[in-house]
């Protein structure tokens, strides 16, 4: 499943919702549209929570239904219903079960666990930054300067040849906008 940046926090933000709920008010629920509303109001100043919408909650549920998977713990997406006050269609568990799992699980003591998973959904929703083409001189310059630098430091990286094949590689990556780093990758892989 692609994860952006809005996924994460509008996942987030509900995940703190159904954990308060849960151990507030055990085995209560919450409509979709009364999440996003309160988000909503929380975030007032946030565009991303300011977009959310009802009819896309469920992504953002899912990831939370994921994470309770992974580390094996009651799904505390069960908490989030929809207009009528059921789970959505493609729940399959025993609600009323998990809702009473929800209730009497101790969530504090997956905290760091949900922070981690958190911070990993960040970092797989971080786009890389946009590759700034060069023209084959520029690469051409480029490749000389990280080249001789790498040759004058006091542990160079690359080696003191480089077969034409591999120079074309590094160039060719340089050309596409590739960070000179990067590019060199291949001069250290196959060295």
């Amino acid at each position: 499943m692609k994860i952006s940046a809005y996924d994460v926090r509008l996942g987030e933000i509900y995940y703190r919702y159904l954990l308060e709920l849960a151990r507030d008010s055990g085995g209560a629920t919450i409509r979709y549209g009364k999440l996003v509303e309160r988000a909503k109001r929380d975030f007032p100043d946030d565009e991303l929570v300011q977009s959310a919408i009802p009819l896309s909650i469920g992504k953002r549920l899912l990831m939370i239904e994921m994470f309770c998977a992974k580390h094996e713990l009651p799904n505390l997406a069960c908490l989030a219903v929809n207009a009528s006050g059921q789970p959505g269609r493609g729940y399959k568990a025993n609600w009323e079960e998990e809702k009473e799992r929800v209730a009497k699980f101790d969530w504090e003591s997956c905290e760091q666990d949900w922070a981690m998973h958190v911070n990993e959904w960040r970092t797989a929703a971080q786009r890389p930054p946009k590759l700034v083409k060069r023209s084959r001189e520029d690469a051409e310059t480029e490749f000389m300067a990280h080249w001789h630098a790498d040759a004058v430091s006091e542990k160079p990286l690359y080696p003191n040849r480089l077969d034409n094949h591999i120079k074309e590689e590094i160039l060719k990556a340089l050309v596409k906008g590739h960070w000179p780093e990067d590019a060199f990758q291949v001069a250290v892989i196959d060295a």
